[in-house]
């Protein structure tokens, strides 16, 4: 049987209890053996903002997360930051576990809103699983993806 790793990437600036509840409640609802925090070293549609840098945003996901060892902290961005496409990421995760595992790329309501404008959307959809997090005010909407994704969809309610 394939182990199941829930792939959660962003800034993580700062990280909080929200972040580690949903990873937690996902861990429970889809039967997952971890999450992977993935902090973003600098994310493409965040360039201009001001960001905490990677170490320190990296230092306080590995604190939170310390007492919970479902919970683990990659440093797959942080360690190639002229790579910061989730596509690249997800390749590489994809890559580097082979076929022993099955990938579900966590994200919220508000990202699935906008993943047609993510760099190779299609192939994002294409390398792993997804789990999309409801949060209020978003929709969210899958007929238009659904010939596009040739994994699963799941979706959460927060």
């Amino acid at each position: 049987m394939k182990r199941r790793i829930g792939l959660y990437g962003g800034t993580f600036d700062p990280v909080h209890l929200a972040h580690l509840d949903v990873a937690r409640r996902l861990l429970e609802l889809f039967a997952l053996d971890e999450v992977l925090f993935i902090p973003a070293c600098i994310a493409p549609h965040k360039r201009r903002a001001s960001v905490t840098p990677a170490l320190h945003r990296y230092a306080m996901l590995a604190l939170a997360t310390q007492d919970d060892e479902r919970l683990r902290v990659s440093t797959i961005e942080l360690d190639a930051p002229e790579k910061p496409y989730t596509v690249d990421t997800l390749q590489r995760m994809q890559d580097g576990f082979g076929d022993q595992v099955q990938l579900f790329f966590l994200m919220g309501a508000d990202s699935w809103a906008e993943i047609a404008t993510w760099h190779e959307w299609e192939r994002v959809l294409a390398i792993s699983n997804h789990i999309i997090v409801t949060r209020p005010g978003y929709e969210v909407e899958t007929s238009h993806f659904a010939s596009r994704c040739r994994n699963e969809l799941l979706i959460c309610a927060s």
